[in-house]
């Protein structure tokens, strides 16, 4: 039965490759509670891993709205996400955009649904943990930011939505562009 409900999924996907995420993720979901049923462990742990890893996906193309679209005299790359960061971050997602303007570049990165992110939260409520990391505490947003500025290098990191870690770092960019990307950031676009 378990066979032949995955030689129809396979099939199916085949067939309709761009439509399948949400009925891909229903299926494997399906699959994987139809096994549990059934005493199939190992098939019910597969699937809803798999079932798992398609809405972190999914999750991950989404958030790249959150990114400000370039401003006068600035070119953007594509945003890119990736869901696979769990070895680096812990878990979550990661994207980021890589915005130019002449000889000055910008990236903002941003990690979602990390574990790590709850002790950067204890340090942007601490504002001598910030002094002491050789920053200074701004607000972003209504959030509370590191500002780190050495050179012509310009470094802004601040937590939103208690879930989201943003990591801006302009290179030959003025401060105030780099707080305007911040501010730029659509944050109501994060889910």
């Amino acid at each position: 039965m378990i066979c032949k409900r995955a030689l129809f999924i396979a099939v199916g996907l085949a067939l309709t490759p761009a439509a399948a995420t949400a009925d891909e993720i229903t299926e494997a979901i399906d699959t994987g509670l139809s096994a549990y049923k059934d005493g199939d462990m190992s098939t019910a742990a597969s699937q809803l891993d798999y079932a798992s890893t398609l809405i972190r996906q999914k999750k991950a193309e989404q958030i790249t709205a959150v990114f400000p679209d370039p401003m006068s005299g600035w070119e953007a790359e594509d945003a890119e996400s990736e869901s696979s960061g769990a070895a680096m971050f812990g878990g979550g997602i990661s994207a980021n955009r890589s915005y130019r303007k002449g000889d000055a570049d910008l990236t903002i990165e941003l990690v979602m649904d990390s574990p790590m992110l709850q002790s950067m939260m204890g340090m942007f409520n601490n504002p001598s943990m910030i002094a002491m990391q050789g920053g200074k505490l701004i607000k972003i947003a209504g959030n509370n930011a590191m500002l780190e500025e050495k050179d012509d290098r310009t470094k802004i990191v601040f937590v939103a939505n208690n879930s989201a870690l943003f990591t801006l770092t302009g290179n030959g960019v003025k401060t105030d562009e780099v707080k305007a990307y911040a501010n730029a950031i659509k944050l109501d676009k994060l889910k």
